[in-house]
């Protein structure tokens, strides 16, 4: 199993996100099935390493979000601890980009779709054929990996202040893997599994495992796949830029993709929009945040479509009458308990 290094970074990222989330070291270990000090001796040190599932667990635990509030988490926590730190610094962050390539996900862009299409097409394969020939694991001959999935990271110096980060994975795909992605069912994904779809597409082309791993990483460099080490570079490199030319910049203005600062953007503007509220009546924001938060915990998809909906088309004199309409439809769907509350 994949191990990592418990960083000073890393211990008191967890302590620190504990604490935030008002979770006792004590409840946090037996909720993973360890002793009751568990979570204190990693935070004090006294355990070295930590396998990567179990420190998967752990932020599970502690954040107690769904997949996809828990997969926006990591992007946010990855891209704050990332803007804070040198390259220098980061190389010893492995849990960082273990994350970032197997837990992060990215969006697949259409070019993508495309260029796995044609690519297919003009090696005669189809979807379920390629995913047999990426299962075969081609280059992992000889190697000690015996869990299905799981990801290595190797981080080595590769001499004159310059580190490299080393992937190796047995992939065990489904069989209709690519067929969702080329039919848009599926439409983001981690880093190694796009990774390797692509790798293994130039491997079919008759290229060496040095130049598909290159090919590879320009195609996914192309699509915004930025592993840590690039992001934080390009945000040091915007943040270097607009200081020397005295710009006033925020977090947003330095992200490194067009996806991350239309994101910032609209989260900074859905905040204003709630301190606004707070600023007339805070009793009353808390109190219609605090289920906002429970109809995102019970189905964030479904709390999404509702928010979501177009609201701003009904015409001014039709309010009325669509919230009469909205309560009597939640009176026949919520729970006779619950109407009485």
């Amino acid at each position: 199993m994949p191990n990592i290094e418990l960083t000073e970074n890393l211990r008191s990222t967890i302590r620190d996100l504990r604490k935030k989330k008002k979770k006792r070291g004590d409840e946090l270990s037996k909720e993973l099935g360890k002793g009751a000090s568990y979570i204190s001796q990693i935070e004090n040190g006294k355990i070295k390493e930590i396998d990567f599932d179990l420190l998967d667990q752990i932020f599970h635990k502690i954040t107690d979000l769904s997949d996809v509030q828990y997969n926006e988490f990591i992007k946010n926590l990855l891209d704050t601890a990332a803007s804070h730190m040198t390259n220098e610094e980061l190389q010893y962050e492995k849990w960082m980009h273990q994350f970032n390539y197997e837990i992060r996900k990215y969006p697949i862009t259409n070019e993508l779709v495309t260029f796995i299409h044609d690519k297919l097409a003009e090696l005669h394969c189809t979807p379920e054929e390629f995913v047999s020939i990426i299962n075969t694991n081609r280059g992992l001959e000889g190697a000690n990996i015996e869990e299905p999935n799981k990801l290595y990271i190797d981080i080595i110096d590769t001499g004159n202040g310059s580190w490299g980060v080393f992937t190796s994975i047995k992939f065990d795909l489904p069989s209709d893997f690519i067929d969702k992605i080329l039919n848009k069912k599926m439409t983001s994904i981690n880093y190694v599994n796009m990774q390797g779809i692509l790798y293994n597409i130039f491997i079919s082309e008759g290229c060496t495992p040095q130049e598909a791993h290159k090919k590879s990483d320009a195609i996914l460099d192309q699509n915004k796949f930025y592993t840590i080490q690039k992001r934080n570079k390009l945000i040091q490199d915007s943040i270097k830029e607009k200081t020397s030319n005295n710009e006033d910049f925020t977090f947003y203005d330095v992200q490194p993709t067009d996806y991350d600062k239309k994101y910032e953007k609209l989260k900074h503007d859905i905040t204003g929009g709630f301190n606004a509220l707070r600023d007339k009546n805070i009793l009353y924001t808390c109190e219609r945040l605090e289920e906002l938060l429970k109809n995102m915990k019970y189905d964030l998809g479904l709390a999404i479509a509702v928010m979501s909906a177009p609201i701003h088309k009904i015409d001014s004199d039709k309010k009325e009458e669509f919230w009469n309409d909205y309560k009597e439809l939640l009176l026949k769907y919520v729970p006779q308990k619950e109407k009485e509350e």
